[in-house]
This record gives C-alpha cells, sequence and structure tokens, in this order.
C-alpha cells in the first residue's frame, strides 16, 4: 500500500478465499477495458512520479483511488443521459444475475460469480427470476413436442 490516508477508503484483502472470484467478461466489456487500461497508462505517463499507483482498474487521472460517492453519482448521471429510470447502483449486481439465469448460465456459476455461500442462496433469492424462465424453456420444449406430433400426424 502507498501508506496515504484515503479517506473513506480502505485497501484490504478479502475475507476469505471466496471473496476472491473468477467473473467472466463479454467481449464488449473486455474490449472496452483493454481500451481503458490503454488511457491509464497514457495518464501514468503523463503524470511521471506524481501519479500514484494504487494497482486500481479504476481511480481518478493521478492514480488516487475514487470516492464512493462519486462513482454512485457519475453512474447516476449515466443513466439519466441514456435516458432510462432512476437505478440504484447496487441493482445492476441483480440485472447481472438475471441475464445470467435468462441466457442459460447455470446456477452454480452464478452463484460462483455472485460470491453467493451456495446455490441455494442464489435459488432463494432469484426463485421469481428462475421461475419464468423456465416457463419459457418448458414453453419451447412444448413447441418441439407439437412441431414432432404435427409432422407425423401429416405423414413427413
Amino acid at each position: 500500500m502507498c501508506g496515504e490516508i484515503h479517506i473513506g477508503r480502505l485497501f484490504k484483502a478479502p475475507k476469505s478465499r471466496k471473496g476472491r472470484r473468477w467473473v467472466p467478461l463479454a467481449a464488449p466489456a473486455q474490449e472496452a477495458l483493454n481500451r481503458h487500461r490503454a488511457a491509464q497508462q497514457e495518464e501514468r505517463e503523463f503524470f511521471g512520479i506524481d501519479y500514484q499507483d494504487h494497482a486500481l482498474v479504476f481511480c481518478r487521472p493521478d492514480g488516487i483511488p475514487l470516492r464512493p460517492d462519486r462513482v454512485t453519482v457519475e453512474f447516476e448521471k449515466h443513466v439519466t443521459a441514456c435516458g432510462l429510470p432512476p437505478c440504484p447502483l447496487h441493482d445492476t449486481r441483480h440485472g447481472a444475475c438475471s441475464l445470467m439465469l435468462a441466457g442459460g448460465v447455470p446456477i452454480e456459476i452464478v452463484q460462483m460469480i455472485l460470491g453467493h455461500s451456495s446455490p441455494e442462496v442464489t435459488r432463494r433469492v432469484y426463485a421469481h427470476l428462475m421461475r419464468s424462465t423456465t416457463a419459457a424453456q418448458v414453453e419451447e420444449a412444448a413447441k418441439l413436442l407439437t412441431h414432432h406430433r404435427t409432422r407425423r400426424s401429416h405423414g413427413e
């Protein structure tokens, strides 16, 4: 650590090994992150010895850690600029989970990504989403059966 005091920010290791986890990124997110890294490298070079490197992915241009409240304010500005209804930052976690479940990502993988202690916790928290996804999957299965039955009745 740098030894500086960063009010409201504490850098420390996760509480347990489960706190360190793998999070897959879709190609557009990977590309955006690569562009961000390149821009961050330019900022490091611009600030030179005055750059305060904390090995952070997101920080101010001079390397100083972001204030959590500023992240929230900036997120809210982006939501508004996109013409979206108000959305608390933490709700994006739920949105990501919803998309993963709807996309067919196995519950055990979603649980691992979210850091839940077990798949049962994920099932309990997101049961309502899983019901609608399952209902849609049952409908698709019924269409396959109906399609097969229709083809057989027409002598195909």
